[in-house]
């Protein structure tokens, strides 16, 4: 009920509270009143946007100042948060946002009070003593004393009508985010607020993250809390369903949409394009004369520069506001990255149909907002699972080899419409290929989660798998990263450039759904020889050991204790040292002889004989192998910078041999083939060495003195 009937004469003080804190809240109240203060509080539980009532609106425009009691809790409380904007949003329209607003905060450190102008701003600390609480109720009557008007009289609340309808209404369960909403109200009004210095000129911001983190619930919230600042109206606009269509189906929609906004506000322009649609619009704007807010919601990756320029309001009286998977778009507009839930906020929206029943419930419930990497989507379908069952139960689930719990539907919330795609579904839309640069990076990452891969990394295990060319793996890589870039599933390692890594629950959608887990296994096992430094030390082997091809001299290196490489692995380690000792590169190119395009073709062709020998041994499982430690070394190390150099470079001086020249003779008038036979010698030593170790493996050395 409310504590105080409302005096003709309006409120000084409206206290926003959480209803945790209601027996501080009746010490505050009974110290302003000594002061002769109007107080107005109210201890009805308000959770959702359609409950506040109208009582509280016009408490709050009946009010001079907003009283904020600003402990950990108040974030937590959407009802707190919407009366928290209205004052916010009054001051900001007479020049300071904080002068309606006053903060109380009994935490001993500010770090949870938003926006920061409001953590940088003074604080009331919790007074401890009543002499503490009347100089508190004493300064804040001389602070209300110099307002003189009601924040009603100062700024108008007019209905904010959202238009194609039906507005958004949120979620109840919506938690946390509120740091990002004060972003994108930052974002979008720095033209007008100079009390954050930044060089963007404002207006336009975008919401940016992977499948199910709650871009579009956050948008529909900041657009329900901040409605009071666009008085025009929220124009919201829906492009989801296209994301993997061609762009020309997204901007059709687009454009559908823009012609309902038109319809709804009289304006005739059915025969317009797009361009004249938003011009048509932006006339209308412009006599309404008022600020409103744009929302294209869905970005889907691949648009053009001139496409997501018509995405922006089209007035400079509206803000623009995108969400989007893509991280492709970083000069349309400020960027706000969507990060995973933190721990509490998980545990707080997992728990927030059913409490853990005891100690152990709640050790699994604090596992699972782990578990999915406090993923919001994920969560509130744990969420919902574990109100007919317990958590640890829910947690056995999620890691069964049984169905997938996460590929059953997509969940529901307040604004989901039904047919969307389960979660496992959004994160991989659709099957792994097994010669897709991507779709082998996204593995990659998959396998090394949570640990992020570098470029150099990707492209070394790239290179020794087919069906991709040495010379050509750093420009594939560079492409797969940028592919998904624009789907939103890397993400940054901030420690270490050209890094990423992938969100744990793509990960598991990976291991789970990609049908081609040959393909899946054969790069693990590269990967890890690739990642573990220890897999490239070679191993020898006892004198006594043979295989179907040994029976010449022993390599006399010695023999660390306890290693004894299987006879799949020393055969396939002889296969290679002959294919390698017998080659250019080994074997020396005389001066003016030999062709220089055989000398790559031979090289190259060692990459298909590694492969198929890695395959040959990966049933080898009596010691950890040695073998893919060294072909390692050979393919990324040595062969690869020597092709991705020389080939292209070779070329393109033959893309230009005239009809009349012979293929040796334009290579012998190549002006840079010295420089080539040069960097093909020095080659001579490191293949060697690596000749060496083969030898060591498989404990016969072809390259061994003959007696004399």
């Amino acid at each position: 009920m409310i504590t105080s009937s409302a005096p003709k004469l309006g409120w000084d003080v409206f206290i926003s509270y959480s209803r945790s804190d209601a027996d501080k809240v009746s010490l505050l109240v009974s110290a302003l009143q000594a002061r002769g203060l109007r107080v107005f509080v109210d201890d009805t539980a308000v959770d959702d946007f359609a409950s506040i009532t109208a009582t509280i609106s016009e408490a709050l425009a009946h009010s001079r100042v907003l009283l904020a009691l600003y402990s950990a809790d108040y974030p937590q409380r959407r009802a707190c948060q919407w009366e928290l904007t209205y004052a916010y949003l009054t001051g900001q329209r007479e020049g300071d946002p904080r002068r309606r607003t006053l903060v109380i905060n009994p935490e001993p450190t500010a770090d949870h009070v938003h926006p920061v102008e409001l953590r940088d701003a003074r604080h009331f600390p919790w007074p401890i003593s009543p002499e503490k609480f009347d100089r508190l109720a004493a300064r804040m009557a001389h602070q209300v004393g110099a307002i003189t008007t009601f924040m009603g009289a100062a700024v108008d609340a007019p209905f904010v009508p959202w238009l194609p309808a039906p507005a958004r209404t949120g979620s109840i369960r919506f938690t946390g985010r509120l740091a990002e909403q004060w972003r994108i109200h930052t974002a979008l009004h720095r033209h007008r607020a100079p009390l954050v210095a930044h060089t963007s000129g404002g207006r336009s911001a975008q919401l940016r993250g992977m499948p199910g983190l709650g871009k579009s619930l956050l948008a529909q919230e900041y657009a329900l809390h901040f409605s009071s600042a666009f008085p025009g109206g929220i124009f919201w606009f829906d492009l989801h369903a296209y994301e993997g269509a061609p762009t020309s189906e997204a901007m059709d929609s687009y454009a559908e949409q823009v012609s309902t906004v038109l319809a709804a506000l009289s304006v005739d322009a059915s025969s317009a394009s797009l361009p004249g649609l938003l011009s048509h619009l932006a006339v209308a704007l412009g006599e309404r004369n008022e600020p409103c807010l744009w929302v294209v919601d869905g970005v889907p990756d691949g648009l053009s520069a001139d496409q997501l320029n018509l995405l922006r309001g089209p007035h400079l009286l509206t803000a623009t506001l995108i969400t989007t998977r893509s991280l492709r778009y970083a000069a349309f507009a400020e960027c706000i990255d969507m990060a995973p839930l933190s721990d509490p906020d998980g545990y707080r929206l997992l728990t927030s149909r059913r409490a853990p029943h005891n100690e152990l419930d709640n050790a699994a419930a604090l596992a699972l907002v782990r578990d999915v990497g406090g993923h919001p989507e994920a969560l509130d379908l744990l969420a919902e699972l574990a109100t007919s069952s317990d958590f640890t139960h829910v947690r056995n689930r999620l890691h069964a080899h049984a169905p997938d719990v996460l590929a059953t539907r997509r969940l529901s919330s307040g604004t989901d419409t039904p047919g969307r795609l389960p979660l496992a579904t959004a994160l991989l839309p659709r099957p792994l290929s097994g010669a897709n640069p991507a779709d082998d990076a996204l593995r990659l990452l998959a396998l090394a989660c949570p640990a992020p891969l570098s470029q150099t990394a990707l492209e070394n295990v790239l290179s020794s798998i087919g069906p991709y060319d040495p010379w050509e793996v750093g420009t594939l890589v560079s492409q797969a990263v940028e592919t998904l870039r624009g789907s939103g599933s890397l993400r940054q390692e901030p420690l270490h450039d050209r890094s990423w890594t992938v969100h744990p629950l793509l990960a598991r959608a990976v291991h789970r759904h990609d049908t081609d887990v040959a393909r899946q296994e054969d790069l693990r096992r590269l990967l890890l020889h690739t990642l573990v430094p220890g897999a490239s030390t070679p191993l020898s082997v006892p004198e006594h050991a043979t295989t179907a091809h040994c029976s010449e001299a022993r390599s006399s290196r010695p023999v660390p204790a306890g290693t004894r490489p299987g006879p799949l692995e020393r055969a396939a380690a002889f296969d290679l040292q002959v294919e390698l000792v017998t080659r250019v590169g080994v074997q020396p190119l005389p001066p003016n002889h030999g062709s220089l395009r055989e000398a790559l073709t031979s090289l190259h062709s060692l990459f298909a004989t590694t492969r198929e020998l890695l395959h040959r041994v990966a049933t080898e499982t009596a010691t950890p192998l040695t073998l893919p430690g060294i072909t390692a070394k050979l393919t990324n190390e040595h062969l690869r910078p020597f092709l991705t150099a020389w080939h292209p470079a070779l070329q393109e001086h033959e893309a230009n041999r005239p009809p009349d020249i012979s293929p040796a003779e334009h290579e012998r008038r190549w002006e840079r083939s010295g420089d080539m036979r040069a960097d093909l010698d020095a080659l001579r030593e490191p293949l060697t060495s690596v000749a060496k170790d083969l030898a060591t493996l498989c404990g016969i050395d072809l390259q061994a003195s003959s007696p004399t």
